[in-house]
């Protein structure tokens, strides 16, 4: 049983739950029953091989083992079995070619097939005899540049030798398919500091909207880039997108494209099947990106299966066998640095969900934080807090100092204002482009009494001081208990990374360099560089260039707005037909601020007495008089991302657990008394209830919620 302190607007959003509840207190039924998800059939049942994606996972087993960064395919985006050519990584050839090969569609498109020239010869034999010329038109917006992967797909596979043995024992533990364990290499080549375009970051590439779900993130702690940490979140991800959506093609699109996209695909097209929505889903941007993620992943699962066919030499990286000690003060970083001898820069490496600001001696490392250190280099049967000298333990943490920028200022013009520069306030935030800062953004700023002035080997930045202190900075103290008086803590026992099993070390490199921009009218060119680069978003900048505006930055993996509601399977559009379904935190009085109308004139509309409550998943027709739909499902999809963002700034998923139902429950008194969970994300964990009754015997998933503000927190 998990209780959980409710506090500010977290608190409000499950009291809102809890009264919406208390109005549909009639008992529900569940139509979803959960089912082991490793395999219930055959294994080739678990990830299908449709005909229609062998074309797709052939192109990709050439980009991983064929060629590599410095040369690509110019091909068709959507029939990939066509590959025009094989060419040197160079713009001005690649755009030359490519304007060349869309002269010769457009006079192969007009039904000429006589007196044809030697490349229109050629190109006309990538295509299926019999190919229509309304094809052959449309394929002179779809010629795309793919820059080639095998010498960076090697470098991940040898980078995947670090993790791969605790991967594959969460995957073991949590009875999940082991082919699962490849997925960082379609995300970020096992790169654990691998940061994209659209801010996803760590080697599972976990948008900030999405990680918040599963993990802490905020300005002291960044669990996405600790790759063991953010590996259980991974498997957190795609085991709820497995019981959303019920297949593993979809639940691992959906790694990709967000659960809430491909719940709407599948309404859309009424099917699961992964390659009719690939070929019939048009939603908005589901793109290239999204329909090649799953033939990406049964790519790299073939190469895998033959490593030795396509590379030689492989050499893995040893893992490190760690010792986890949870503190119970809050700790400077200098402190455990001084206390142990360990080199700062591999204390920083080996720990890295911790900001930038613990390092530079801006905030201590948080009570209750699970610090990594290397068991070969700590003594034998010590305790180790007791070796910390007591000066650099507190019982509060440091006060945040921020500065909120103003309109027009630069990162340039605060540096200055602060007697510090640009590149040390860019590092102190980790602002990747200084140009992107906004007004009212907040920056933490190096105080004096609080720098503790040191080198580090992951920066070689001065500690910077300054006297001045403009009215603007804010300073919070943060309200946060006092530990116990001991400060005596039991050593966790290690975590030891073995070296992964022959057969399973064997991994593949795609990367989400292998993307582009969603429109395929708009082909671009992937310059990838090195996977090793420690910062994927001055990589992005050069990953696609659009040939036609090159100055166009790469679209992201993920999406380009990622959002709450990403992994959010509810539907809040409004049907053809002008219904809605009542989703759980709703009433029909919301309905009716939404759309500026008497709650009567809804009540009346679909004969509902004002007597009666209205169950969660009843139908409800709206009247569009006053504001239109687009309207209406933007201020109903507004409410819900509020309420979402809201709760997970104050709590995070631990898992989920589930219960079978007995005689006398209610799933909603489960969910607030039992779980202390909100209604609507048992709703999200469970999409096809049908809140009507529930029977004796019946399975619900409940997900497992704790209060960032525990002292538990990773």
């Amino acid at each position: 049983m998990i209780f959980i302190k409710k506090t500010g607007r977290a608190q409000i959003a499950l009291r809102l739950s809890r009264e919406v509840a208390l109005l549909t207190l009639s008992i529900f039924s569940v139509f979803w029953i959960s089912l082991p998800i490793a395999a219930q059939e055959g294994q080739g049942e678990v990830f299908p091989r449709p005909a229609e994606l062998e074309p797709a996972i052939n192109f990709w087993k050439k980009v991983y083992t064929e060629i590599d960064t410095d040369h690509g395919f110019l091909h068709d985006s959507e029939d990939l079995s066509v590959i025009y050519a094989s060419l040197n990584r160079n713009n001005q050839a690649i755009e030359t070619l490519r304007q060349r090969i869309k002269n010769d569609l457009d006079i192969l498109a007009t039904g000429k097939r006589t007196n044809l020239t030697d490349s229109q010869k050629e190109i006309l034999a990538l295509w299926p005899e019999g190919v229509s010329n309304q094809r052959l038109q449309q394929a002179t917006n779809k010629v795309r540049w793919q820059v080639g992967q095998s010498n960076a797909f090697l470098e991940g596979l040898e980078r995947s030798g670090a993790y791969r043995g605790y991967v594959d024992r969460v995957l073991i533990d949590k009875n999940m398919p082991p082919q699962l364990a490849l997925l960082p290499h379609v995300e970020s080549s096992f790169n654990p500091a691998a940061y994209s375009h659209a801010n996803a970051a760590g080697m599972w590439q976990f948008t900030r909207p999405t990680g918040q779900r599963f993990m802490r993130i905020d300005n002291i702690i960044d669990e996405r880039m600790d790759p063991f940490i953010s590996a259980d979140a991974a498997m957190e991800l795609l085991e709820y997108n497995y019981q959303v959506l019920g297949t593993w093609p979809l639940a691992l699109t959906a790694y990709n494209q967000g659960v809430g996209r491909m719940s709407r695909a599948v309404r859309e097209t009424d099917t699961d099947k992964i390659h009719e929505i690939i070929k019939n889903y048009k939603g908005p941007r589901f793109g290239f990106v999204g329909r090649n993620f799953y033939a990406q992943f049964l790519a790299v699962n073939d190469i895998e299966r033959d490593i030795d066919q396509y590379f030689d030499d492989v050499h893995y990286e040893s893992p490190i066998k760690f010792t986890e000690v949870r503190l119970d003060s809050y700790i400077e970083a200098a402190g455990i640095e001084r206390s142990f001898d360990i080199p700062f820069g591999q204390l920083r490496e080996d720990n890295p969900a911790l900001r930038n600001v613990v390092w530079q001696g801006l905030k201590r490392v948080p009570r209750g934080f699970r610090i990594k250190l290397r068991t070969d280099q700590l003594p034998e049967d010590t305790n180790f807090l007791d070796e910390i000298d007591s000066n650099y333990k507190y019982s509060t943490q440091l006060a945040d100092s921020y500065y909120e920028v103003q309109r027009g200022e630069t990162l340039q013009a605060i540096a200055s204002k602060f007697e510090t520069t640009e590149e040390r306030l860019a590092f102190l935030n980790e602002i990747r482009n200084p140009d992107d800062i906004k007004a009212g953004q907040r920056i933490s700023i190096p105080i004096r009494e609080r720098s503790l002035a040191i080198q580090t080997q992951a920066s070689s930045l001065p500690d910077e001081p300054f006297e001045s202190n403009p009215t603007n900075i804010l300073e919070i103290e943060e309200d946060l208990p006092n530990p116990p008086e001991t400060r005596t803590v039991a050593q966790i026992p290690p975590l030891e990374l073995t070296e992964p099993e022959e057969d399973m070390a064997n991994s593949i490199k795609e990367g989400s360099e292998a993307q582009e921009n969603e429109s395929d009218e708009m082909p671009l060119l992937a310059n990838r560089a090195s996977p090793a680069d420690q910062s994927q978003d001055t990589q992005a900048s050069e990953d696609l260039i659009s040939l036609e505006t090159p100055d166009l930055p790469q679209q992201s993996f993920t999406n380009r707005s990622p959002s709450i509601l990403d992994s959010d399977p509810s539907d809040y559009s409004v049907a053809l037909d002008d219904t809605i379904v009542l989703q759980a935190s709703e009433s029909v009085g919301q309905l009716a601020d939404w759309l500026d109308v008497p709650t009567w004139d809804i009540r009346q509309l679909n004969n509902i007495p004002f007597s009666n409550q209205v169950p969660i998943g009843t139908k409800v027709l709206l009247p569009f008089d006053r504001v239109s739909k687009i309207d209406f499902e933007n201020r109903r999809r507004e409410f819900h991302s509020d309420l979402q963002q809201d709760f997970f700034e104050s709590f995070t998923i631990r898992g989920a657990e589930e219960y079978q139902i007995k005689r006398t429950d209610n799933i909603s008194r489960l969910a607030l008394n039992r779980y202390s969970t909100p209604l609507w994300l048992v709703r999200q964990y469970n999409p096809g209830i049908n809140f009507t009754g529930v029977y004796v015997g019946q399975r619900i998933v409940f997900p497992l919620i704790q209060s960032k503000d525990s002292p538990n927190i990773n």
